[in-house]
């Protein structure tokens, strides 16, 4: 019989977006029970990358669990998506994640994403979006 590997814990989950006009990135960090997503832009000046905290709301930490396990995302690790031919603009994505106690989850890719990708990001808009409408 075969079972699935869940992802049961998460200390600290980054996705990092970078297009022609805008770099995001996302993070998400568990405090205790609860967990913190944060949004920042990340602005170049003064010969460096800042960081601009940009939105940061309180998740259920259950929630997260549930939206990378829904995303498979432990399938995800070592995803190297690379650009499709003649394509000459989009995005750019990485992503880490530290789960299960130390596991360690990473994938690239330019204009190329693992599969549940969308959904993923789309879960996070949402959890943004939903603290807006509070």
């Amino acid at each position: 019989m075969f079972i699935k590997e869940k992802i049961n814990s998460f200390e600290k989950i980054t996705l990092s977006l970078s297009g022609m006009r805008i770099r995001e990135e996302y993070e998400i960090i568990r405090i205790d029970d609860r967990a913190q997503l944060s949004r920042y832009t990340i602005m170049y000046s003064d010969g460096k990358d800042n960081r601009r905290l940009e939105q940061r709301v309180d998740a259920d930490c259950d929630e997260i669990i549930g939206i990378l396990n829904n995303c498979n995302i432990l399938k995800w690790d070592g995803f190297y998506g690379k650009n499709p031919p003649g394509v000459l603009d989009g995005t750019m994505f990485n992503f880490s994640a530290k789960v299960n106690d130390g596991k360690t989850i990473n994938a690239s890719g330019s204009n190329n994403f693992p599969k549940n990708y969308w959904e993923f990001q789309n879960a996070l808009y949402d959890i943004l979006r939903r603290d807006e409408a509070e």
